[in-house]
This record gives C-alpha cells, sequence and structure tokens, in this order.
C-alpha cells in the first residue's frame, strides 16, 4: 500500500508543478504565435507514434521533452469510456464556456492518442471543458498528450486529475467503481481501495449507494456534492426503514436544508429508535354474564395471550371449571 501512496504522492506533485507551469507555457506560445499571425495548423493530419516528435502540431513542448500541447479539432477528440466523473452540473457548464469565450480555453486537457482510431484522440480528463468549448462556439480543443499505460491507468489518471482540480462527488465514483468491476478491470472492492490510496470502508460505503432506489438516484444527481460519503451511507442505512417516497423525501430534506452527514445520521437513528419501541397491542375482550350480570371477562391480544377472570360463588361449579382447564392443558398436581 505505500508504494501505491507514494506513487499517488508523486502524481499530485507532478500535477501540481503542471499548473503552476501552464501560464508560462502559453505565455510562451502567444509569443510564438504573434510571429505567426495565420495561427498553427488544427487539423490533425499524420498518425502520431510518437508525440515529441511531431512538433508541428503543438506551440511548445514541456520543458521535460515528453509533453506535447496540440489544438486539435473537437469532433478527433472522444469521451474517456472509463472517466471518474458521470455527472456534470450544466450550471459549471455555463460559466465556464462564458470564460472561455472571454479568455479561451487557458489550461489544456490531458489526452492520449485513440488507441483504434487513427489521427484521433481520447481525453483522460477535460470534458467538463470540452462541453463548454462546444457551447461557446469552439471547435478545437487544447491537448496535453500523455503516453497511454492501458485501461486501468485511463481511470486513475482521470480520478487523480480530476481531485487534483475539482473532484467527483461519492455517486460519481460509485458508478466508476461498478463499472470498473463490470468490466473486469479490478477483481475486487480491496483492488479499487490499493489502486486510488482510500480505506476499503470508504469504497464499501461509496458503492452502497447504488442500493438506493433509482428514484432516490435521480435525485441525488441534480446535486451529487450534497452527498458524500458518510451522508451517502446514512442515507443508505435509512432506506431500511423508509419507503421510496418517504426515501425521495429525506434525500430533497438533505439538499434544502444542507444537512450535514451528522444530522443525517440522527434522522437515521430516530428511525431505528422509532422501530424498537413498543407498539400498543390491540386487543378483545368478551364479557361473560350470568342472569344479566357480568360475573368475569375473558381477554385476547393480537400477540397471543388469553387472560380468564371469572367469579365463581357455586364452589362446585368452580371446581368444574378449574379441573376443565387443568385438563385442557394438561396440569398435574405438583
Amino acid at each position: 500500500m505505500s508504494a501505491k501512496v507514494d506513487r499517488k504522492s508523486a502524481m499530485r506533485a507532478t500535477l501540481s508543478a503542471e499548473k503552476k507551469d501552464v501560464n508560462a507555457r502559453f505565455a510562451a506560445a502567444d509569443a510564438v504565435l504573434a510571429e505567426r499571425p495565420s495561427g498553427f495548423a488544427v487539423a490533425v493530419a499524420p498518425p502520431i507514434p510518437n508525440p515529441v516528435a511531431t512538433s508541428t502540431l503543438s506551440a511548445e513542448s514541456s520543458p521535460a521533452g515528453n509533453r506535447l500541447i496540440i489544438s486539435a479539432p473537437l469532433d478527433k477528440v472522444h469521451e474517456n469510456p472509463l472517466n471518474a466523473r458521470h455527472i456534470y452540473n450544466p450550471d459549471v457548464v455555463k460559466e465556464l464556456a462564458a470564460s472561455i469565450a472571454t479568455r479561451g480555453q487557458m489550461v489544456p486537457a490531458s489526452a492520449i492518442i485513440h488507441p483504434t482510431i487513427p489521427n484521433e484522440f481520447l481525453l483522460i480528463d477535460g470534458h467538463y471543458r470540452k462541453k463548454a468549448l462546444v457551447a461557446a462556439g469552439h471547435h478545437v480543443m487544447d491537448l496535453v498528450i500523455r503516453p497511454h499505460e492501458g485501461d486501468i491507468e485511463l481511470y486513475r489518471m482521470s480520478w487523480l486529475l480530476n481531485e487534483e482540480r475539482n473532484a467527483q462527488s461519492p455517486l460519481d465514483n460509485a458508478f466508476a467503481w461498478r463499472k470498473l468491476i463490470n468490466k473486469g478491470l479490478v477483481q475486487s472492492e480491496g483492488q479499487i481501495a490499493e489502486l486510488l490510496g482510500v480505506s476499503l470502508s470508504t469504497v464499501n460505503k461509496t458503492l452502497a449507494l447504488l442500493g438506493l432506489p433509482s428514484a432516490a438516484l435521480d435525485k441525488m444527481r441534480e446535486r451529487p456534492e450534497k452527498f458524500g460519503v458518510f451522508a451517502g451511507y446514512e442515507l443508505t442505512l435509512a432506506a431500511k426503514k423508509l419507503n421510496e417516497p418517504e426515501l425521495v423525501s429525506l434525500v430533497d430534506r438533505i439538499v434544502a436544508e444542507d444537512l450535514s452527514s451528522r444530522e443525517v445520521a440522527a434522522i437515521r437513528a430516530k428511525l431505528e429508535t422509532g422501530d424498537k419501541r413498543k407498539r400498543k397491542e390491540t386487543s378483545r375482550q368478551y364479557k361473560i354474564q350470568r342472569s344479566g350480570q357480568q360475573i368475569g371477562s375473558l381477554k385476547e391480544w393480537d400477540s397471543g395471550k388469553v387472560a380468564l377472570e371469572v367469579v365463581m360463588a357455586d364452589p362446585k361449579e368452580r371446581a368444574a371449571l378449574v379441573a376443565e382447564l387443568r385438563t385442557r392443558f394438561g396440569l398435574v398436581d405438583s
């Protein structure tokens, strides 16, 4: 596990360095563009077996020489089938589109050369940027080309890059992790925990969200940021005590009142405590009468309890009743 954590730390350091350097790289690109008013070609010509060697499509390669920034037509940029993010806020897309319309795409997205389609690309991250570019009426996208290290790394890189900038929600993670398992890219929840450097408990609680009714999940998709790992898990526990409309109502309440995980836990605990309270049993009573006078009663409860209370002044009659009851229940003298 320590090796995985070290690798994660190294990845974060690399990403932080790239973010700090991005403005410097684009400043250098602007200087080059000033000398070439017609700009760079955006059409991706021949396949790029070695991105480092094909500098004609880039504004500038990274200082390390193993990264290439290119401008590619949007219709040649495909979405990551193993993207860590599944839910997109349309308001965020609108805000980013407005920014891009004013200032252009400031940060290139990470991508790989498409493994099966020549001259095309596959995003690692940057799906929000692609949606915003389309909304802003742009037709090209700036990409940092990275090496392709396999499908599982395609997911892990997407997860790490999102975590560095704007982490996906637990609901995003639940959908993505279930996809990894279904595709056979990981064999267990433990492998997910090891791959990403998170606890097994976090993976367990996150995947439990997918057991919620679809109506509740649809509501959560509208505001996924309101449902952290712990609040979401408390919701899965509460679902065992609530019917679907009641559960959807609780989801709405979490959003409307901005409830914390502690507050959701309190609601769930109250539901469980209410179940443990002894419910009042329904009883039925039958009056025993003689000569118009009540001499006793017979009671029964839904739990199965029966109580007989009767006053019999005649000793013989009383003895006969007792004898009958003793025979009925197989009672013998002690």
